[in-house]
C-alpha cells in the first residue's frame, strides 16, 4: 500500500475516534445532568463527520490536532467539575439521613429515608415525593469549612382563606455540632409570624400532623 492511501486510512481512522469519543461523552454527561454539553457535543460530532467526509480524500491533519487539544481540554474540564460535585454530594450525604439518631438525640426533625435528595453546592434538601400535609421539605446548608451551618424544616398546613401556609423550623448549629438556637414561624399566604416551640406543637396537634422530632 502507498503512502497517500495510508495516510487517508489513517486519517478517517482518527476522525472515526474523535466523532465517537464525542457521543460517548455527551452520554456521559447526559447521565450525569449536564443537558447543555449533551446537545452540544453531539452538534460537534456532526461538524466533524461533515469535515471528515469534505475532506474523504484529501485528510486536513490540522484538524484532527485542534480537535485533540480541544476535546482534551474540554473532557478534563467535565470531569473536574463532575468529581467536584461528586465530593459536594458525599459532604452532604453525611447529613442526610444517616444523622437521623443524632438528629433524634437533639430533638431535630429526622429526613425519611424515602425521601428523594437534590444537592446544590453546599446546600442540599429533601423533599417528600408527594404535597400532603405534613412534614415536606429538609433542607440543609453548610458553612465554608463545610461543616453543618443550619437546617430548615418545612411543613405543610392546611389550607385557610385560599392561602397556603407553612410551619418551618430552623436549626443553627454550633462549631461543635451541637444545637445553637431554633427558631418556628408561620407562613400563611404573604405573612409571617415567629412562635415559640409550644405554639408549633399546639399547631401540629390541631392539624393531626405527627411529630418527627
Amino acid at each position: 500500500m502507498d503512502i497517500p492511501k495510508l495516510k487517508i486510512i489513517l486519517y478517517r481512522i482518527c476522525m472515526s475516534v474523535v466523532i465517537i469519543w464525542l457521543l460517548a461523552v455527551a452520554i456521559w454527561e447526559y447521565q450525569i445532568d449536564n443537558y447543555f454539553e449533551a446537545i452540544a457535543f453531539p452538534i460537534f460530532a456532526l461538524a466533524l463527520i461533515w469535515q471528515t467526509i469534505k475532506s474523504w480524500r484529501k485528510p486536513n491533519w490540522g484538524t484532527v490536532a485542534s480537535m485533540t487539544v480541544w476535546i482534551g481540554f474540554a473532557s478534563c474540564f467535565s470531569l473536574r467539575r463532575t468529581y467536584n460535585n461528586h465530593q459536594d454530594k458525599l459532604r452532604l450525604a453525611k447529613y442526610g439521613p444517616v444523622l437521623n439518631i443524632k438528629r433524634v438525640k437533639l430533638g431535630i426533625p429526622v429526613i425519611p429515608v424515602n425521601w428523594q435528595a437534590h444537592y446544590y453546592g453546599d446546600d442540599a434538601e429533601w423533599r417528600r415525593k408527594d404535597s400532603t400535609i405534613g412534614h415536606q421539605i429538609k433542607r440543609i446548608f453548610l458553612d465554608s469549612l463545610h461543616r453543618l451551618d443550619w437546617e430548615e424544616d418545612v411543613y405543610n398546613l392546611r389550607r385557610a382563606d385560599s392561602s397556603d401556609r407553612y410551619l418551618n423550623i430552623r436549626t443553627y448549629f454550633s462549631k461543635s455540632g451541637s444545637v445553637d438556637s431554633t427558631e418556628y414561624w408561620c407562613e400563611a399566604g404573604m405573612n409571617n409570624k415567629t412562635i415559640s416551640r409550644t405554639q408549633a406543637d399546639s399547631i401540629f396537634k390541631a392539624e393531626k400532623i405527627q411529630k418527627d422530632y
